[in-house]
């Protein structure tokens, strides 16, 4: 009886302590924080780093249609888009110039009154002669000397640009040119030339030129003035004469300039019609809408230099990590490579990516990339081989620095049971990316706690999580 009564009770005692440190257990397992062991692993830090793109053209040319501020085209019709790529000659828009016919309509009644104002004057004296010697010799006089103030205009222009003072005597321009026979030997020998003037290359050619023409008005000049003291071979026209011609002469300008204006105003207007592309190129700016009206006060629309191919531009300046040339980037799936960093003003730094027919067509077309915002993940790689560690598994002290915990071994406890416990271990970060942290230690010997539960700290006992 004695051992049955003893064998029971050691019975219950078993089932009890059984209970006990099953239930023991399961408060551990609640109440004790989990971790999960990761090792450090050898590799170069990379980070993707998201950032805004524009497109860029180095330069554009701005078109315009100077003409029409006469005529303020209104567009009917447009046929392209900001982005496309066009040839020389492609039609890109229609126009209409409401303005067009009550223009030629003034300049066609300017000409009409140009020539009734030359045949009424024609009639006043019919029998008046009609040209002479002496109005064609000063009629040459006038044109000879336009000519000459022309070229001394252009002159002083060309001077200016080259901050070059231009002498005040004329005959330090230029040199008569040389005759084509030697003239006789003369009685009084032919004063000295004033010298040149030391000119630099540029001002050679057209103050030569200048010097000519002034040479040439003289010339008549002269021979004007042997007219009036009768000693040329053109005899002087009567007054009266000479001021009726003179007169013909004044009007068939007038009617020449109303004819040139006309002619020129036509030919001009010739093509305004249709708007088309200067050269192949891609249009950049091109807002043209049917019902604009444009009076060629501004650009009609920006088209790309022949040839040229946009580039990504990417601000790089408040990136800490360095971007350099060759690194590897993405857009829309579409891989890139960074081809310069362009350092600019106030500072600015910037990643420029090149483009090609093949990439501008991947990503959908020249367009697409100027109508849409756009966002390019440059892929940074570090230069060197460091540890890394998951950005989870690193911690800041107090003081600013970094440590990890690292996972030490105790066999102990209840019935000799092996722990966990966190040993504060500090480390030096070298770099940060969104994922890992680059480290100057070697902690391949370790395992190291992440992504706990809850709180944890230095000396704290630890269990593993449980797949």
């Amino acid at each position: 009886m004695k051992k049955r009564k003893t064998l029971k009770w050691l019975v219950v005692f078993a089932t009890v302590l059984l209970v006990s440190l099953f239930f023991s257990r399961t408060v551990q397992t609640i109440t004790t924080p989990k971790i999960q062991k990761i090792s450090a692993t050898r590799g170069r830090l990379e980070e993707k780093i998201p950032l805004p793109a524009s497109l860029n053209f180095s330069q554009g040319e701005e078109v315009y249609i100077q003409q029409a501020r006469k005529m303020n085209l209104s567009i009917t019709e447009v046929l392209a888009q900001q982005g496309f790529y066009v040839k020389e000659g492609d039609l890109l828009a229609r126009a209409e110039m409401p303005a067009y016919q009550e223009e030629l309509d003034k300049l066609k009644l300017d000409y009409d009154k140009a020539v009734r104002e030359l045949s009424d004057h024609l009639l006043t004296n019919v029998r008046l002669a009609k040209d002479s010697p002496h109005n064609q010799l000063e009629d040459s006089y006038y044109d000879a000397v336009q000519v000459y103030y022309d070229l001394r205009m252009k002159t002083q222009e060309k001077a200016a640009a080259l901050s070059y003072e231009l002498p005040e005597d004329i005959n330090a321009w230029g040199r008569a040119p040389e005759p084509e026979v030697t003239p006789r030997p003369q009685a009084n020998p032919t004063p000295s030339p004033v010298p040149l003037a030391q000119m630099p290359d540029e001002m050679k050619d057209i103050m030569q030129s200048a010097y000519e023409a002034w040479l040439a008005s003289e010339e008549i000049y002269s021979e004007v003035r042997r007219v009036y003291i009768g000693s040329s071979k053109i005899k002087r026209t009567p007054q009266a004469t000479f001021d009726y011609i003179k007169k013909i002469y004044d009007l068939r300008r007038a009617l020449d300039t109303q004819s040139k204006n006309m002619l020129e105003f036509v030919q001009l207007s010739s093509g305004m019609d249709e708007i088309r592309a200067p050269h192949n190129g891609y249009l950049i700016s091109f807002t043209l809408k049917k019902g604009d009206a444009y009076d060629g006060s501004k650009a009609l629309y920006t088209i790309s230099k022949q040839g040229e191919l946009p580039t990504l531009k990417v601000d790089i300046t408040d990136i800490k990590k360095t971007i350099a040339q060759g690194a590897s980037a993405e857009l829309e799936g579409v891989p890139l490579t960074v081809s310069e960093i362009s350092l600019e003003a106030m500072g600015k730094k910037y990643a420029i990516i090149a483009l090609n027919e093949d990439t501008i067509s991947r990503l959908g077309g020249i367009g697409k990339l100027i109508s849409n915002p756009l966002t390019i993940t440059l892929l940074y790689k570090a230069q060197r081989t460091t540890t890394l560690l998951p950005a989870s598994a690193v911690r800041t002290d107090s003081d600013g620095s970094s440590y990890v915990f690292a996972v030490q071994q105790n066999w102990g406890g209840l019935l000799g049971n092996m722990q966990y416990i966190l040993k504060k271990q500090s480390i030096t970060v070298l770099e940060k990316s969104n994922r890992q942290v680059a480290i100057s230690e070697d902690l391949s010997y370790m395992e190291i706690a992440d992504r706990e539960d809850r709180m944890v700290s230095d000396g704290q006992v630890v269990m593993e999580y449980v797949d």
